[in-house]
């Protein structure tokens, strides 16, 4: 999408008719528009939103009595208050549809009628008026090309991009930027409408027991995703409390190590051991609670779990016997005979038939009592190896050793206590004794979170295997082409597209995103390489030996810098065409840096960049540096008397300025 021309009638401060003409010319791409504070910057910025979506652009479904108040609140009040009628959006655009570039022209309209704001809007594509209908369909698909929330994520605003780097909210910004420009928020939607769907239609009274287990399966998939990414978000935080607890006890041992402590090593050691075996007791009693209440029950009833195995096994057989028994007809089974040389007597199909269905055949009759399904049988086959085998024997040497471990412990504490009584700084030892013990249940914590990550993961795994092995089951029995089966295979399917689609986006990204960053980053070859997480979002970056740089040593206008060198990847890995919009953005870059973005960054964004400056942030200095890259420049000069904005076609006069001081 190109913007090519905006036309502002009596809004905000701009009275009358201004127009801005944003057409990039040949290899000069900057639109530069400067203004000091106040003189209606933003307004222009809320104009082309506005002017594009209207309601939609505020969040409303239609034109609400909300939506007008808010129009009104932009309309120009001198206008407004002589009585004129006559307010007006007039956008000049270009989109590419079907390999087509069609020019538009778009006018949004507000009149009052009876002290009521109504509007109106009209829309030309190749100079030809639409019909209602057609706009319409306009509407819904520029929603699609250019959502107003994809707007909002071309403008780099410097205080948001300050705002996100101050609260290091650097990640979830990726997150929902990456969600919305590889367009992965629509097979999220797919999904939901999906499942709503299948929800609706759901009646489990005539659905076949896979077909349940199918749905089931796929419901437990949503829900331990969901708790994987809750789970991910804890551990980052609990990383991010023990670094902070972490920087706390250096502190403390640099003082205490600085102004007199004794035997520091000795001690250190001591704690070091007793926190190791306090860690390891944990660990144990962990696993020991994890045998009482997970497999002691099935061992005080291991004979009864035998006989279930045993019975679901023979059901097993019993229902593969009547399968065979039904499929192995006598035309069948002579038909197998016939194509075997030799001959054979005429009741030779029967007596092979007989054979056959016996080595099915359990050995005893029985009654069919669970009915299980596949994962159910596995669970209890599972449940029977672990019982079978020396888990007992395992969790009896597990208490032997945490007995061990304690006396162990006991004996560290004792000579710890003598220590520390006879060391005028144990006021200072205590505090870093409380801050080891709270490291080592963050520690503890932490462990449990990975752990249970990772069994969250295992599990999702094995859920994606069973969904697999039904869908093949039902493909196989010609069950495939029911709306709710379709539904989940297509459920299913998206969640392996978005999974697969952001791992080599974001691959993408990080090799674009490094070679930008070298371009403008003062410290040359200071980062070699920038890795993505494409579960967590966390960006990591590595020096010229491949070795871990911490975000937090770099400055604040580094931090911005690595923001806008991801957007910028991003946007481009996507291969969408938008305009980039720049409000302030150098605002706390040092004088290097300010160069490397205007000489590197800016010419290289797009094929529109529109600059919104003031003469402080661009001065006659960067505005020689960016001078070459200029398409069109504004200046716009607020009369305060007026309380209007007139659009001067240059930028600040800087020459006039030089030659009057």
């Amino acid at each position: 999408m190109i913007i090519n021309e905006i036309q502002l009638t009596n809004i905000g401060a701009y009275r009358g008719s201004n127009t801005f003409d944003f057409r990039p010319v040949e290899n000069r791409n900057v639109i530069l528009i400067g203004g000091e504070n106040g003189a209606g910057k933003t307004t222009l910025l809320n104009a082309i939103k506005l002017g594009l979506f209207g309601s939609y652009g505020y969040g409303f479904k239609t034109e609400s009595a909300e939506y007008y108040k808010r129009v009104q609140s932009i309309l120009n009040h001198n206008a407004k208050r002589i009585g004129e009628n006559h307010f007006r959006i007039k956008l000049e655009f270009s989109l590419v549809d079907d390999f087509e570039k069609i020019d538009y022209i778009l006018y949004r309209y507000w009149t009052f009628t009876n002290q009521s704001l109504k509007e109106s809007f009209e829309l030309l594509a190749n100079g030809k008026h639409l019909s209602d209908y057609d706009k319409d369909l306009f509407q819904s698909k520029l929603k699609e090309v250019m959502p107003p929330q994809l707007l909002d994520l071309c403008l780099f605003d410097g205080e948001e991009i300050s705002r996100i780097v101050n609260k290091d909210l650097l990640s979830d910004y990726l997150k929902n930027l990456s969600r919305v420009v590889f367009n992965l928020d629509l097979f999220e939607k797919l999904e939901d409408d999906l499942e709503n769907y299948s929800s609706q239609s759901l009646d489990f009274e005539k659905m076949e027991s896979l077909e349940k287990e199918l749905y089931q399966l796929n419901q437990r998939e949503k829900e331990l995703r969901t708790k994987i990414v809750a789970a991910i978000a804890r551990e980052k935080e609990l990383k991010l409390q023990r670094e902070t607890l972490q920087d706390d006890y250096q502190r403390l041992k640099y003082d205490f190590e600085n102004y007199g402590g004794l035997v520091k090593a000795e001690r250190d050691e001591i704690i070091k051991q007793m926190n190791n075996i306090e860690s390891e007791r944990k660990h144990n009693m962990e696993k020991i609670r994890d045998f009482v209440s997970n497999l002691l029950p099935f061992y005080l009833s291991k004979d009864l779990l035998s006989q279930t195995r045993e019975q679901i096994q023979n059901e097993e057989s019993l229902q593969l016997y009547k399968q065979l028994n039904t499929k192995l007809t006598n035309d069948k089974m002579n038909q197998i005979l016939q194509s075997i040389p030799g001959s054979y007597e005429s009741k030779a199909s029967q007596v092979l038939k007989e054979q056959v269905l016996n080595l099915m055949k359990p050995e005893h009759e029985i009654t069919q009592i669970h009915g299980a399904s596949f994962s159910e049988s596995s669970l209890i086959e599972n449940i029977f190896l672990s019982v079978s085998g020396d888990s007992k024997d395992h969790c009896l040497s597990i208490i032997e050793e945490n007995r061990t471990k304690l006396a162990l412990h006991q004996g560290l504490r004792g000579k710890l206590s003598v220590n520390d009584t006879t060391n005028e700084f144990s006021s200072m030892l205590q505090q870093m004794e409380q801050i080891q013990q709270s490291l080592l249940k963050l520690d503890q914590e932490i462990l449990e979170h990975a752990t249970q990550l990772e069994e969250w993961k295992m599990d999702v795994d094995f859920v994606i295997g069973a969904i697999n092995k039904i869908q093949h089951s039902l493909r196989d029995n010609d069950k495939t082409k029911s709306s709710f089966l379709e539904s989940q295979k297509i459920i299913t399917l998206s969640r392996r597209f978005r999974e697969i689609q952001l791992k080599k986006k974001l691959q993408q990204v990080q090799i674009e995103a490094t070679s930008m960053l070298k371009k403008i980053f003062r410290k040359h070859n200071y980062v070699s390489a920038i890795f993505i997480d494409h579960e967590t979002y966390d960006v990591k970056l590595l020096d010229s030996h491949k070795e871990l740089i911490e975000k937090s040593t770099l400055s604040a206008g580094e931090k911005e810098i690595l923001l806008i060198s991801i957007i910028w990847a991003i946007f481009k890995c996507s291969g969408r065409k938008v305009p980039f919009i720049f409000d302030t953005l150098l605002g706390r870059l040092d004088k290097t840096h300010k160069a490397a973005v205007l000489s590197e960054f800016i010419p290289n964004c797009g094929r529109q960049a529109i600059i919104l400056s003031t003469d402080s942030e661009i001065d006659h200095h960067n505005y020689t540096i960016l001078e070459n890259n200029v398409a069109k420049e504004y200046m716009l000069d607020f009369n305060v008397e007026k309380q209007e904005t007139h659009i001067i076609n240059r930028y600040f006069p800087f020459k006039q300025m030089e030659l009057g001081i």
